[in-house]
């Protein structure tokens, strides 16, 4: 009996071990600076969080029982399997949605004057308007919601910003799918680029694809709203009245929790951000396939019509005085370079004419341009191309 009630111990407390282990290990998505599990993996894990959580639980009352009541086991190793299984249970099951609290509803968004004692003049902005209404999003704010709107919406049209830092790209999404509203939050990260969930149906959404797991990639997906990127100044300048999202961290004297945790992850979250903008290596080494068409971390604008995806270096369009006349999914396509703003736009052209000459706000020589929806800015090229090797680089205009 003796003999029986220490493998049922040492089972079970090695059974929790393994359950909060795999918790980490597929859901904290900072274990993959170490290892790299695959995308079924995780998906696996996360259906199964709270099945697994519960169960590790037992486990561990199990182990505890046999501990205190008959004797079995070893105290020292079993507080010490307990707080190494303690922490990865916190980091896999609990932390994520501590650390990265989407703000779907109860995004600030502050005046220019007001961003300005914050900000530099040169902050990038990553922006979507509405109905002459604009807000703007710095990388460094936006960084650990990961997704940032309000209850009004813009304007009155319901956009929310999703921002990805390992890819260095915003997509403004309306949180609808096939008119079904989204609670939308943020599990993890795969190969570098941004994995949210929706609340509702607990389905995971690759911010890339912009649809559910369970549709994957070619499923019915989120509406997108056009998005750029621009300094603070020009931000400034094109929309006077323009607000900026601001997530300022708690101060000790208002919540002294929130003040010294949000301080550590921010600290975690930058100091990854920095590495995969220094490195020419992913920071999470989950990425298998490589182009060598462009520089791993050169920034691109990519953009697709349909499954003809391209991608533009903003080189190669200054190179072109700053206007490509182009060809994308049998749609005719500007994409500026506007000195006068800092800004790349890519608009449609339904003119049946070449243009000459597109202003800011799509104003051109044959009257105005509606904005491409679905224009990335400075998506880092390692992560876009992993996730549509298909791209074309750099197309040519058209004669």
């Amino acid at each position: 009996m003796n003999f029986l009630i220490q493998c049922i111990h040492w089972l079970s407390l090695l059974g929790c071990f393994y359950l909060c282990l795999r918790l980490f290990r597929d859901l904290a998505d900072l274990s993959q600076w170490i290892v790299q599990t695959p995308r079924k993996a995780t998906m696996w894990t996360f259906y199964r969080r709270h099945k697994i959580a519960i169960a590790a639980g037992l486990l561990w009352l199990v182990s505890a029982l046999t501990l205190w009541l008959a004797g079995a086991g070893s105290v020292v190793i079993f507080w010490i399997i307990t707080a190494l299984s303690a922490l990865a249970f916190y980091s896999g099951y609990i932390n994520p949605s501590i650390m990265m609290r989407a703000q779907q509803y109860n995004a600030r968004y502050y005046s220019i004057a007001e961003a300005r004692e914050t900000l530099s003049p040169d902050t990038s902005l990553i922006v979507i308007d509405a109905h002459g209404e604009a807000r703007g999003h710095p990388d460094d704010h936006i960084l650990r919601p990961h997704v940032a709107g309000t209850k009004e919406g813009l304007a009155g049209e319901n956009v929310v910003m999703t921002y990805c830092g390992l890819t260095n790209m915003g997509i403004a999404y309306t949180p609808e799918i096939n008119g079904e509203a989204l609670d939308l939050g943020v599990m993890t990260q795969i190969e570098n680029n941004l994995v949210m969930w929706d609340k509702k149906t607990g389905q995971p959404i690759q911010q890339f694809w912009g649809t559910r797991e369970d549709a994957g990639p070619s499923g019915p997906k989120m509406p997108e709203w056009p998005s750029y990127r621009m300094p603070l100044w020009a931000f400034e300048k094109a929309f006077p009245n323009g607000k900026v999202f601001l997530n300022p961290i708690p101060s000790f004297k208002d919540n002294p929790v929130l003040a010294i945790y949000d301080r550590l992850m921010h600290m975690i979250f930058t100091h990854g951000i920095s590495d995969q903008a220094k490195k020419d290596e992913p920071t999470f080494p989950t990425i298998k396939k490589f182009d060598n068409r462009l520089p791993n971390k050169t920034k691109i604008y990519g953009v697709n019509i349909g499954d003809d995806y391209v991608a533009y270096t903003e080189d190669f369009i200054k190179a072109h005085d700053g206007l490509l006349n182009v060809q994308i999914g049998n749609r005719d396509i500007v994409i500026a370079y506007h000195s006068d703003l800092d800004s790349v736009g890519t608009y449609y052209n339904d003119s049946g004419s070449p243009i000459s000459k597109v202003q800011f706000g799509g104003e051109s020589n044959v009257g105005k341009l509606a904005r491409v929806e679905t224009m990335k800015s400075e998506a880092y090229w390692v992560v876009w191309q992993n996730f549509f090797p298909q791209t074309d680089v750099n197309r040519p205009p058209l004669n």
